[in-house]
């Protein structure tokens, strides 16, 4: 968020006055947005039967990480989730990881039972993580037979030259979703990139933006991005992917998992699906009415229409998304391009003004968020913003953590050399020696643990797992403080765009708020879709009872220093 030469004062320029009211959708929205193109190019703007004999969408998914150790488990649930959702008779193209259904790429955790206390020393001791003894396992992706590829580059292209030549209605929408992991450009974090199979180099925001523009000009697109550092695809509203281009005439709407600057959550090799938190699940729930082990999933349809569209499934999410995720959508990116206040001024703006001007879905989020995050008054906006950059300046859930871990290291560092010491072999694993050693190790450790021995080192890895877990909460508190400062700007230079933009500024923008705010997916039950949280072949996913610790996370909770300004 740039501070940008602007009016002075926003109390002058951004008044107080009723909205306009939104085009009102259709009570059934065809999946996508096929009756909105009709809108947007001329034609009925009210035809629910029409609506209903609409075709559904073209989809392309694409999902896995770079490499065996990076394509989490989570990241295929995200895949078989959204494609549970889609219309049975919706063409889809589906690309993961190296493309070989028969090939076990998909990392998981395989957690053990509860371990005796000279195993779990052991494991502290010589293996320098968690003392739990869940290991990592690979199988074969639970994704069907077929797989129409992997995700690279030329299988993008290929999909690409097949959206762009298949017949029919060039109106008939496509709604491109890719999970996995993100990369920082570090030349420009306006063009970060989709992490690919094997790749060195991933597919960045122009690339992608070159692809799209292959589709048929009439062909209205909806992507959703959920890896790390998504929120630089943003920019695909305008010419080329490049900010500083002209915004696209295509009709298009996309949703991203966090800003361009931060890490997202959802990479996770923990099998418990009912725990995780991230961008998907919550997007995709709210969207469709199921989340994604068939639970079923209300209060989105802020404006009362009957149907959930895509800006409401967004807003949803800011509201309930337990993660440290920071969602972006293309119309934020939009009215930061062209909307020149600065942000000391614009957070003055009182707080009852702003929910005037927002919609039934973002006051709703507002409100939502003021509550959770215990905000009052009509500066909290103005509080949240001083609040925002003092916890990117110093946040203070680093140190505990920081203080724990170096006790910790420093107890395993003297246990680990005393251990060692009194079995050698220990040190030259894969042997018969190295087993025996182990075996002599783990019962000498529990009569020491019974006696107590041990008792410092798993206090202090208990205090780590302790402060980690603080920390995290605190990171997710700050990062809906984030949502909830970003929201509040979106709103008040939406209303500054609408009463001094340009003509056809302000007309591009009625047309980029029309195409958010359909849906690409019918409500779950309006077709014959197969269970979330079910396989291909119908029997349910297996579920840990436990969930593991950070098993909405990315990895882990990131203790890296946050950047400058994560919350353009």
């Amino acid at each position: 968020m740039d501070s940008n030469r602007g009016p002075a004062d926003p109390k002058s320029s951004v008044r107080a006055v009723t909205p306009a009211r939104r085009s009102a959708r259709t009570r059934w929205t065809p999946p996508l947005f096929a009756l909105g193109a009709l809108i947007v190019l001329g034609g009925a703007p009210h035809v629910p039967e029409l609506a209903r004999r609409a075709a559904p969408p073209r989809v392309l998914i694409v999902g896995g990480g770079p490499d065996l150790r990076n394509n989490q488990v989570a990241i295929e649930s995200n895949v078989r989730y959204v494609g549970a959702l889609l219309p049975p008779d919706a063409p889809r193209i589906t690309l993961f990881a190296d493309g070989n259904p028969s090939n076990s790429t998909v990392l998981y955790d395989e957690t053990p039972p509860v371990l005796p206390a000279g195993e779990r020393v052991f494991n502290l001791l010589m293996r320098a993580d968690d003392s739990s003894g869940a290991v990592g396992r690979y199988r074969r992706p639970k994704l069907g037979a077929k797989l129409d590829g992997a995700s690279k580059k030329p299988e993008i292209e290929k999909a690409f030259t097949q959206l762009a030549s298949e017949g029919g209605d060039p109106r008939r929408p496509v709604l491109l979703y890719f999970t996995g992991h993100g990369s920082r450009n570090p030349n420009d974090l306006e063009n970060n990139l989709y992490d690919l199979w094997g790749a060195r180099e991933g597919l960045t925001v122009r690339d992608l933006s070159k692809q799209i523009a292959r589709l048929p000009e009439e062909t209205p697109v909806a992507i959703v991005m959920v890896q790390c550092f998504s929120g630089a695809f943003g920019n695909l509203i305008f010419e080329n992917g490049d900010p500083q281009g002209q915004p696209i005439s295509r009709d298009f709407a996309g949703f991203f998992a966090t800003v361009k600057e931060r890490v997202a959550a959802g990479c996770t090799s923990a099998v418990n699906e009912e725990e995780y938190h991230d961008f998907t699940s919550y997007f995709f729930a709210a969207l469709t009415g199921r989340d994604r082990v068939g639970r079923r999933v209300t209060g989105a349809d802020y404006n009362g229409d009957g149907r959930v569209g895509m800006d409401e499934a967004y807003c949803y999410t800011l509201i309930h998304d337990n993660s440290i995720d920071v969602p972006v959508c293309t119309s934020d990116v939009f009215l930061r391009r062209f909307v020149p206040l600065r942000d000391a001024d614009l957070f003055q703006t009182p707080y009852a003004s702003v929910l005037t001007w927002a919609t039934p879905a973002q006051r709703a989020a507002l409100e939502q968020l003021s509550t959770t995050l215990n905000k009052h008054g009509d500066d909290r906006l103005e509080t949240s913003y001083a609040q925002m950059a003092r916890e990117m300046n110093a946040p203070n859930w680093r140190g505990p953590f920081r203080e724990a871990s170096q006790r910790f290291n420093a107890l395993r560092r003297d246990g680990r050399g005393s251990l060692v010491a009194r079995f050698p072999d220990l040190q030259r694993p894969g042997g018969d020696a190295y087993r025996q050693a182990r075996t002599d190790a783990i019962a000498q450790l529990e009569r020491e643990a019974t006696a107590g021995k041990w008792k410092a080192l798993l206090d202090a890895n208990d205090a780590v797992d302790r402060s980690d877990q603080d920390g995290e909460a605190q990171e997710i508190a700050a990062s809906r403080n984030l949502r909830f400062v970003r929201l509040g700007k979106s709103v008040i230079i939406a209303h500054w765009l609408k009463e001094h933009g340009t003509p056809d500024i302000r007309a591009r923008y009625a047309r980029l708020i029309l195409a958010e705010g359909r849906t690409p997916l019918p409500p779950f039950g309006e077709s014959g879709r197969s269970q979330p949280g079910d396989t291909p072949d119908g029997t349910a996913l297996r579920r840990s009872p436990v969930a593991p610790h950070n098993a909405g996370s990315c990895c882990t909770w990131d203790r890296s220093p946050l950047p400058s300004r994560p919350w353009d």
